[in-house]
């Protein structure tokens, strides 16, 4: 299982964001050049608004739309995001992720001094009678009497 993120998910990722920017500017443009509409004169002489901004409009909220599929993708695999359904191959293109996380979540057991486990181990016995749990050095059961 590789610990590491391929190249090609990693342009896709950069790739979806470079989409989700440039997807954003055209849906911004709209606002800032709306402003002043050219007008061109047809030949009969009436006004035609020539104006494509719905056009970037749709097409910078498509390209964002876009980036963000690309985007989460390159992040999280084919079969990570629900593309492929495969949940072995989904494990092992979420693997890094996981893996992060759980260094995290140790990461701050260890800050706030929480240990996990590392105690002492207690053998228990079960009682041939009455199937109760006693301690190791237990010579009869705790619960029925009999010897253990």
């Amino acid at each position: 299982m590789s610990h590491e993120i391929s190249e090609g998910r990693k342009v896709a990722y950069y790739l979806g964001i470079a989409l989700i920017v440039g997807g954003l500017l055209l849906f911004v443009s709209v606002f800032f050049t709306n402003s002043s509409p050219s007008v061109v004169l047809d030949p009969a002489g009436f006004g035609e608004r020539r104006d494509s901004s719905m056009t970037r409009a749709f097409l910078g909220m498509a390209l964002m739309v876009v980036g963000s599929l690309l985007r989460v993708v390159g992040a999280r695999g084919l079969a990570g995001s629900g593309v492929v359904l495969d949940p072995k191959r989904a494990r092992q293109d979420l693997e890094p992720w996981s893996r992060q996380v759980g260094g995290m979540a140790k990461d701050a057991l260890d800050e706030a001094g929480v240990e996990l486990g590392g105690g002492d181990k207690v053998v228990m016995l079960k009682c041939r009678a009455c199937s109760k749990l006693n301690e190791e050095d237990s010579k009869f059961c705790q619960h029925c009497g009999q010897p253990i």
